[in-house]
């Protein structure tokens, strides 16, 4: 697994306004928002196929508790050069590779890897989102 970039992502106000009425907390909505990120990568050489529900990271707290790891979600599959957004669902990344994808990730430390099924990946510093990214995985509000 390649991390092509890890990207912090632009939350507008109607956005923020939207998670505010799930949390109902100031703090907790600035909270929810501070270490999100969108992960774009590649996996190549799969044997079988991706599994999604394996891509995430541990958290410091429970370094060996996979029930308490935070998974990527809201993931969206792209073509192969990341131009194009071909499907945003659950499960639409999988397959057995080349597989081109972004998903979300709560809680982002940049100190730890990124666990995949294939084992660790390191991410490179995160950065602003491109415009690319911006119009095809926008973030969405979730309750």
């Amino acid at each position: 697994m390649t991390i092509i970039g890890v990207y912090q992502p632009q939350i507008s106000a109607e956005t923020w306004q939207e998670q505010f009425q799930v949390t109902n907390d100031e703090a907790y909505t600035r909270e929810h928002f501070e270490k999100l990120v969108l992960i774009e990568a590649l996996v190549e050489g799969l044997d079988g196929p991706f599994q999604m529900g394996a891509f995430g990271q541990m958290q410091a707290e429970f370094p060996d508790d996979p029930k308490r790891m935070q998974v990527g979600y809201d993931e969206g599959l792209l073509s192969i050069d990341g131009e194009t957004l071909i499907q945003r669902k659950m499960n639409c990344v999988h397959g057995t590779g080349p597989l081109r994808f972004a998903a979300y990730l709560h809680l982002y430390d940049p100190q730890r890897p990124l666990r995949w099924q294939g084992g660790e990946a390191t991410c490179p510093p995160a950065q602003e989102m491109p415009v690319r990214l911006l119009l095809l995985m926008p973030y969405n509000a979730c309750s």
